[in-house]
């Protein structure tokens, strides 16, 4: 959801373009094709068959790409950005360190490039408004990714737990003076779940999972309504 909810977003929240299609087929089969390549230096045993994967992903996201990119030459620019984030996470991947909180941040603000990509298919531009609706989608999936580390891998750690409840409190409310009371409400369930999910949690993964699909839905749902509604 960390790519799928901003791209959904920024396609939405544009005027209707028939090469829309292609973003979203571009966009998966590189994510795909990021998927594979950092299997690949997570298992040296399987580099092989991980970079065969990796490879055909990218050729096929390159074959959707490469006429949008005619067409909106400034998606170059959301290209290279999103392949440094994925270049430092690749480092972290070959460190062994992908835990690390900064390898989150960055994987987060790559992801979330989709929204500007899907922005500028849809209007031809590479603006503060592209940007605001990128900084949102990050301030909202690093609280979503402090939540899940708080439950899943440090779940032992009180503290990544406290910082996770301060970060659900103190966002909608920053949110809502700063911008609008709709996007408060973009954040609302994201609050409500961090309060009410326990650290020492029963929930299997799935369970919490399905739980993070329908915040990020509802996050994404508003955004777009509060971006329709800048004027």
């Amino acid at each position: 959801m960390i790519w799928l909810a901003p791209l959904g977003a920024g396609l939405a929240d544009t005027p209707w373009h028939p090469v829309k299609s292609l973003l979203v087929a571009a966009v998966l089969f590189a994510y795909l094709a990021s998927y594979c390549l950092l299997q690949a230096l997570r298992h040296p045993s399987q580099r092989v068959y991980w970079l065969k994967w990796g490879v055909g992903y990218g050729v096929v996201s390159a074959l959707f790409g490469l006429p949008l990119v005619l067409l909106r030459p400034l998606l170059l620019v959301v290209g290279l950005m999103a392949l440094v984030g994925f270049a430092v996470n690749a480092w972290f991947a070959r460190q062994r360190n992908e835990r690390h909180l900064l390898n989150d941040v960055v994987a987060i603000a790559g992801l979330n490039m989709t929204v500007i990509a899907g922005y500028v298919v849809g209007t031809g531009r590479l603006d503060a408004e592209a940007w605001t609706l990128w900084g949102l989608c990050l301030l909202y999936f690093f609280g979503s990714a402090l939540h899940v580390k708080s439950l899943i891998r440090e779940r032992r750690n009180p503290l990544m737990k406290r910082a996770a409840v301060v970060y659900a409190l103190v966002a909608p409310v920053v949110l809502a003076m700063v911008f609008r009371p709709l996007l408060a409400v973009a954040y609302l369930p994201a609050t409500v779940r961090t309060l009410a999910i326990p650290q020492d949690h029963s929930f299997r993964a799935l369970v919490l999972g399905v739980i993070e699909i329908v915040c990020s839905v509802w996050f994404a749902g508003w955004l777009i309504v509060w971006a329709r509604n800048l004027g």
